[in-house]
């Protein structure tokens, strides 16, 4: 019905459609880019994400729910977990990344997957939140996309830190 108002010729319509794919698949790169304006550059996303605790929340209570992903490429790959304080449920993976793609292999399942993840530095004063960095993963294998770091935390002790950082919020 409305081509019969617009009475527009044949190739100019696929035209105007190439022109419009065309500009689309210029922008769209821009627009994914403007998403992420404090990105670290991939050389340091590298670097950041290996060897720490990424927790999607800093639980309130030791039964509050949390999830943790941890890349240790030194013990052969990385582990996920969906826990509390005390007790919670693990999946092992082994993955590769370059610093903008992590590829996960999780052999509890047979999933091959490769995803978009950025890095970028919370910019908020050390009273307003235990975090320094925040991960996002495109497309999460497990748990949510984001995740963050605990200023400073370096440490293997995931329980301990956990401690400290509960005990440090119930004592604001």
């Amino acid at each position: 019905m409305l081509t019969r108002f617009l009475r527009l010729p044949r190739p100019a319509v696929r035209s105007s459609r190439s022109r419009f794919w065309f500009c689309a698949l210029l922008v769209l790169p821009a627009c994914h880019e403007a998403k992420r304006p404090h990105a670290l550059p991939p050389p340091e996303a590298r670097r950041l994400l290996l060897d720490r605790n990424w927790l999607d929340r800093l639980p309130q209570t030791p039964q509050e729910r949390l999830h943790v992903f941890r890349f240790v490429p030194s013990m052969g790959g990385g582990v996920f977990q969906d826990r509390t304080l005390y007790a919670g449920h693990f999946e092992l993976f082994h993955f590769d990344q370059d610093g903008r793609t992590l590829h996960f292999k999780l052999p509890h399942t047979g999933e091959d997957l490769r995803t978009p993840f950025f890095i970028e530095p919370l910019h908020l004063p050390d009273e307003d939140t235990p975090f320094e960095l925040h991960l996002h993963i495109e497309g999460s294998p497990r748990g949510p996309s984001d995740y963050y770091s605990l200023r400073g935390e370096r440490s293997t002790d995931l329980d301990g830190s956990l401690d400290r950082a509960l005990s440090q919020q119930r004592s604001r």
